[in-house]
């Protein structure tokens, strides 16, 4: 789990106190999601509500994910509860630009039910990822967020039957708008900084980690926990690996357009 950017405990509009080092207790309706929302700052923070919706949103595994619709890009991925080798599998193999599931809510902007979403694109779904979400009991979920023109927010939840799915998909769409916006507010920023970002990008490009330490004036040692940073949110244990899916999930973006443009000047140089 990401560490949190500080904590809160202050009382707010006459609510509880947050303390987010524990649970929030259950949340049992709308008003008292947005009122727990309210005092969320942190992704720890964010973790805790996630435990206590389960109380009055009875998912069973959630992903969410933010980034830019100008480019296929995905600038941060809020992992609550799905495996985390379908996760690590899905980001190397690119599998949100070309799966069905999440096109279809770009094109329609709208809430889908994973069931109906399978029947109606039945031939456009990679057997491969049929058969791991099986395999992780993934099948059978609700999927939604918020599509505007500067950014995209995306839920996956996960709620163990198509009976559960349609039992529960106008709940769904009236507490998206609360998740979206609290998940913003907690995890503004790029899931990689941009140093983590420059550091992997130099190594994409075939510098050493003392050529690297040399040009952005830090230790090999920060370089080095860098990479580790870098593995550990990107969930693998392998460098290539963690290579591969900032590559195919956009993260390497701009710095790979500021090498680009860097280059193209140093040539215009006389």
């Amino acid at each position: 789990m990401l560490p949190g950017h500080g904590e809160v405990g202050e009382m707010n509009s006459g609510f509880f106190p947050f303390n987010p080092g524990s649970s929030l207790g259950k949340i049992a309706s709308l008003s008292e999601l947005k009122a727990s929302a309210s005092l969320c700052h942190t992704p720890r923070q964010f973790r805790a509500l996630l435990d206590s919706l389960q109380t009055f949103f009875p998912f069973k595994n959630l992903i969410c994910i933010w980034g830019y619709p100008s480019r296929k890009t995905i600038r941060y991925i809020f992992n609550h509860s799905f495996p985390i080798e379908f996760v690590r599998w899905y980001l190397t193999k690119g599998m949100l630009w070309q799966g069905p599931m999440f096109q279809e809510w770009l094109r329609t902007n709208k809430s889908q039910i994973g069931y109906d979403v399978r029947r109606r694109l039945k031939g456009q779904f990679d057997p491969e990822i049929l058969e791991r979400a099986k395999r992780s009991n993934l099948e059978g979920g609700l999927l939604g967020g918020i599509h505007k023109r500067d950014v995209w927010i995306f839920f996956a939840m996960i709620m163990g039957s198509e009976e559960s799915c349609r039992a529960h998909l106008k709940q769904f769409d009236q507490i998206l708008p609360v998740l979206a916006k609290t998940l913003r507010r907690c995890c503004p920023r790029p899931l990689l900084t941009k140093r983590e970002a420059t550091v992997l990008e130099r190594r994409t490009m075939g510098e050493l980690i003392k050529q690297i330490a040399a040009a952005e004036k830090i230790s090999q040692r920060t370089v080095r926990k860098h990479l580790q940073s870098i593995k550990k949110k990107l969930y693998t244990d392998d460098l290539v690996n963690a290579v591969v899916i900032a590559v195919r999930s956009g993260m390497l973006l701009h710095t790979v357009e500021k090498e680009r443009t860097s280059r193209v000047a140093s040539r215009k140089e006389p």
